[in-house]
């Protein structure tokens, strides 16, 4: 079948609701001839079609513009029609770039056909629960927010899909998640903030029309097979785990191993791999974590700031080694965010994105925030990554990249570094969880998105856990976090530390039954009482609670309402 017939099935898969404004009327029609339209500050640009590239593969086609007002402003759409799982697919390469930096704000409005009529409209909100539309407000249907200008809409998205029903159609458009997409009446739109403009020589989106989606499940595997298809699912033994612990280098670095000996004598051998133990502070300071840069290999051995006491690689191997010869699944702290200190050696004011942020023990100087948008920070956790993964990537089961939530949605950067923070850390995270799929299949990395609204997170995180494995995040255990969680880890999973697990045991009874997250208790700080430590009811509690989850495997639903919590004393 010749593209353009595809391309003409795939844009009236819905049928005419009459509900469209006039300017998205207008979108419409341009989505019928599929020419975009291009905002400069406050007027339309006039795209001139260049090129139409029929001399290709039956199934494919390229369209080049330029805008009369605008000469420098290329625009290149690769358009091509293939199938998966039996279903047809219209896949749309959008690439910008200008010779001149822009002095005014660039938006973009792609037309797509689908989104022009609906019968309704069905999405996975930010919260988890599935929402949907019959009537868009001022032609506006939901929005996604992350790089660019993170416009927020009645229908906040946790990643950009929109599941269509016109009639008895039912189909999706779906675009990248590095980029904030706001889904109007007969478009797609984001814009490029005059900060920054175009990062990159030429700045890419991906957009996908898809037929045969009926439901939110077939939704989710479409977006894995399309969008994410170079990102792997996290390794199948994430879903198996029933129990998590972190430990904080906990009395002087004996409560590791006093936690395992103990959880030995409660927990059956056939059940052990479904408890995992993370091995957290068990490097020098934040910010450096015992890598060189000149050597490019971590240190022998350090004095580890958090229990004043020497370290040895040969000490974190043995403590590794115990764990796992008792059948645990052992995880390693990796970084704290882009958290570093400024009182290291070779401290550079031009890294500094903002100050504050984690400030314990492991801190020195004070805490600041690199930015992702120099590459100097990008390569350092590169280069620390290659090394740790060398060391220990092998022998540990995954890696946890705390308090990635740092980075929020639409962060620009500084004068000296402008970049979108957002979408350059999303990158750096895909990159070193590849670099760590290379060097040890089967090995996953966590993020800590922390994604909620409210309290101190009342700016947008974006889903940094799609490029990952999933994510064992630092909320507390807070029941109003875990909803958040669902889409960014469909396939995957949820997890949370809490500092405060047994003051706090009720967070956890709440995720276990509400959301079959894992058991969990922690050593080392808040109640800083590990396991071994607990009383023989508090232990009694704890087991009888893993007993319970242990019977069930992650598998991550949207929500048509969330589990009710109710405070007890």
């Amino acid at each position: 079948m010749r593209i353009h017939k595809i391309f003409f099935f795939i844009m009236t898969l819905s049928v005419a609701s009459g509900r469209s404004q006039n300017f998205y009327a207008q979108l419409a029609e341009k989505a019928r001839s599929g020419i975009p339209q291009i905002k400069y500050g406050d007027r339309f640009l006039t795209l001139v079609q260049k090129l139409v590239n029929l001399d290709l593969p039956a199934n494919e086609r390229i369209v080049k513009y330029e805008a009369v007002e605008l000469p420098t402003l290329k625009i290149r759409v690769v358009t091509k029609v293939y199938h998966v799982a039996e279903s047809p697919v219209l896949q749309h390469d959008v690439e910008l770039s200008s010779s001149r930096k822009m002095t005014e704000d660039l938006t973009v409005f792609f037309p797509i056909g689908s989104l022009e009529r609906l019968d309704r409209a069905t999405f996975p909100l930010k919260n988890g629960i599935l929402g949907s539309t019959t009537e868009p407000t001022d032609g506006r249907i939901a929005g996604y927010r992350c790089a660019g200008r993170p416009e927020k809409y009645e229908y906040d998205l946790a990643l950009p899909l929109v599941l269509l029903q016109s009639a008895d159609v039912k189909s999706a458009v779906l675009t990248d998640p590095f980029f904030t997409t706001l889904f109007d009446c007969g478009a797609v739109r984001w814009t490029y903030p005059k900060e920054v403009g175009f990062e990159d020589p030429v700045e890419k989106r991906t957009i996908i029309e898809t037929g045969n989606v009926p439901d939110m499940d077939r939704g989710m595997s479409r977006y894995y097979q399309t969008i994410l298809k170079e990102i792997p699912p996290g390794p199948e033994w994430i879903k198996d785990i029933a129990m998590i612990g972190y430990d904080y280098m906990s009395d002087q670095g004996r409560g590791w191993y006093a936690d395992i000996d103990t959880l030995v004598k409660r927990v059956p051998e056939s059940d052990r791999h479904k408890v995992a133990l993370c091995l957290h502070g068990w490097y020098d300071i934040v910010g450096r974590y015992c890598y060189n840069e000149q050597t490019g290999k971590l240190d022998q051995s350090w004095h580890n700031r958090i229990r004043g006491m020497e370290l040895s690689l040969a000490d974190i191997h043995h403590r590794i080694a115990y764990a796992r010869e008792k059948g645990f699944v052992v995880l390693m702290y990796f970084a704290d965010g882009l958290l570093s200190s400024k009182g290291l050696a070779g401290f550079n004011p031009a890294h500094l994105l903002e100050e504050g942020g984690w400030n314990g023990p492991d801190v020195i100087g004070g805490p600041y925030k690199r930015n992702p948008a120099c590459p100097e920070v990008a390569n350092f956790y590169k280069n620390y990554a290659r090394a740790l993964f060398a060391e220990f990537a092998l022998e540990v089961s995954g890696f946890v990249w705390d308090e990635t939530f740092y980075i929020q949605a639409g962060m620009l950067g500084t004068r000296e570094h402008p970049g979108y923070l957002d979408r350059a850390f999303m990158r750096l995270i895909r990159e070193i969880a590849a670099m760590l799929h290379t060097m040890a299949p089967g090995k996953a990395l966590f993020t800590s998105d922390d994604i909620s609204e409210g309290g101190n997170f009342t700016g947008h995180v974006p889903p940094y856990a799609l490029l990952a494995d999933g994510c064992y995040q630092d909320s507390g255990s807070l029941p109003s976090f875990w909803s958040y969680g669902i889409f960014p880890n469909y396939r995957n999973m949820i997890w949370s530390c809490n500092w405060q697990a047994l003051t706090h045991f009720k967070y956890t009874v709440f995720g276990v039954y509400a959301y079959h997250t894992p058991v969990v208790f922690t050593n080392g700080w808040g109640d800083d009482r590990g396991f071994s430590e607990m009383t023989e009811q508090e232990k009694l509690d704890f087991i009888n609670l893993f007993n319970y989850r242990k019977q069930f495997r992650t598998d991550l639903k949207g929500l048509t309402v969330l589990p009710p919590y109710f405070e007890f004393n």
